[in-house]
Formats: structure tokens, sequence, C-alpha cells
């Protein structure tokens, strides 16, 4: 039931990764009625979580990471939390609402100019070049990627993405539309995918003609580091297609006010959101689009 919920009101995306931690409690609970499980119960099945391994291609087993298995915590308890928003179990026992989440660091990893244009260098596919380009030079998630449509699109002195629809606005007190200025290098990708393509349905296409999906854009992101030869850091931690965005927070110029930061990065929570000023939308842009420019625009010629 909690499922159905979702898939009615959340994401694609997050209905599929709360089906699958659903689904694997389910293995081992499944037998149990709701009401007789216990914060026990919740807790080993965090600690079984941190024992498990997973198999990715023909790669040998590997645990799973502290933030995946938070991941499965956070949406056992999101999936309680609805029950009891709906009166469903016996006095609103939430046996995952005081298990604690794994210590673990968030992405720290920054792209480097060299290894930037190494993944250039070595994307053979054009469509895909699009995309790292627009995720270099703006604070855009892969979701705002996928997702963007041209109605989507402002042009004119001031270019922007402005999105209605994104992954702060469920969470925000005062939801508002989501700003990403366009720099040049930007503003190009789009025009000339805009005079290939038309201005009608998503602005990102495969080279099949067809809109990305979060799982294909991540497959796509790494073959090319293997092809590029772009290794895991000192930390261990992977090129994946989110270190752009990480990268073009990192360089955010110090100047930008606090409000006009959390925006540009479409960050929203309790705490910041009392705290923002309502900037106008031009500000926003602006601000995402000196990012934008402060940041190494070379790039081989599209073959498209």
């Amino acid at each position: 039931m909690f499922l159905e919920d979702v898939l009615a009101t959340k994401t694609e995306a997050t209905f599929l990764d709360y089906q699958r931690w659903c689904t694997e409690f389910a293995k081992e609970y499944g037998g149990k009625t709701a009401r007789s499980l216990t914060r026990a119960d919740a807790n080993d099945f965090k600690l079984a979580m941190t024992k498990r391994t997973y198999v990715r291609g023909k790669k040998p087993p590997e645990p799973y990471k502290p933030k995946t298995v938070n991941h499965a915590l956070i949406a056992l308890r999101a999936a309680f939390n609805w029950a009891i928003d709906t009166d469903r179990p016996p006095a609103g026992k939430n046996p995952f609402a005081n298990i604690e989440l794994l210590p673990c660091e968030g992405r720290q990893r920054v792209a480097t100019d060299d290894e930037y244009q190494a993944l250039l260098n070595h994307c053979t596919d054009d469509a895909f070049r699009d995309v790292l380009v627009a995720m270099r030079h703006t604070s855009a998630r892969p979701q705002d990627i996928y997702n963007l449509t041209w109605a989507m699109v402002v042009w004119g002195a001031q270019p922007m993405w402005v999105l209605t629809k994104h992954k702060g606005r469920r969470t925000a007190k005062n939801p508002e539309p989501r700003v990403i200025g366009m720099p040049t290098a930007v503003e190009t990708v789009l025009r000339r995918r805009m005079e290939q393509f038309g201005t009608t349905g998503h602005v990102f296409l495969n080279a099949a003609g067809q809109p990305w999906t979060k799982n294909a854009l991540g497959l796509r992101m790494r073959r090319l580091r293997v092809r590029a030869g772009v290794q895991a850091d000192e930390q261990g931690e992977e090129f994946v297609l989110y270190t752009n965005r990480h990268t073009f927070m990192t360089a955010a110029d110090p100047t930008i006010s606090p409000p006009h930061l959390a925006r540009l990065g479409g960050h929203t929570n309790t705490k910041t959101t009392d705290k923002y000023i309502h900037a106008n939308l031009a500000a926003v842009a602006d601000a995402g689009r000196r990012v934008g420019e402060g940041i190494s625009t070379s790039a081989p010629a599209s073959g498209g």
C-alpha cells in the first residue's frame, strides 16, 4: 500500500529506490505482521545489510557502502511513517524511528580540468557529450538533465532554466521554481540541439532520440570513465556524473550571498528555508552563469 502511494505521489526514481528496499526487508521479515515488528528487528536488518554484498557486472562481490545501507533504513522508516500517518498500525509504532544511520561522508571528489578533458576526448557519443558539458557548467542534478523540457528553457538577455518540478520542491516549506543559469557553453549546446531536434519534448535525448533515464546515464558515465582512464581518487571515490555538480558548487564565487548560493544549488531544508531571501530569478540565474563561465569550457567540436 505504501508503494502504491509512492508511485502516485513521488518520482519514478524514488519509487524504484523504496521498492528495492521494501522488497529486501520483506525477504527476511515478510512472514511477520507489521504490528509485531520491533526495534530489534529493525536493528538486526541494519546489521545484516552491513555484511551483505552485491555484484555489478563481472566485478567480484562488493559490500554495501554505508550510504546504501542508510538509503534502505530511510526507505523503511518512510514506509512505517506513512502507515502511522494513515492510521494503520496500532499505537503509531515505527520500529525504524530511532535506528541510527551509519556514519558516512558525502561526495568529496572535485573534478580536475584534465579529467574532464579526458572524458570529452574519449566520448564518442555526441548526445552524452552534451550532457557532460551541461553538468560541468551548471548546478544541475542528473535528474534535472533527463527531466528538462524545452518549455523550461528561457532565452533572452538572462538565459536560464526554470524547473517547476525538482528535488527540493517536495521538501520546501514554500515551494518555488528552481532556477539554473545558462553560461555560454551550455547555451551553445542548447541552441545547436534546438536547431537539430526542434523545441518540443525533452532537451537532452540519447542517440536513439529518446529521453535519457537515470540508469542509462549512470552506465554511460561508468563506461566512459573506464575508457578515459579516470581512476578513483585516494579515498576510493569514483568520478560519477554527480561529481560535476559537486565540482560546480565547490567552484562557486565566494562573493555569492548564502541565500543565492542555497538557491543556486537547489538546497532546501528546515534550517535554511527560514533564512532564504527571495531573490529575483534573474539574480539567481546570473549567479549560476558566473560560476559556469569560470569553469574550463574547452571541448572538442561536436560531430552532431
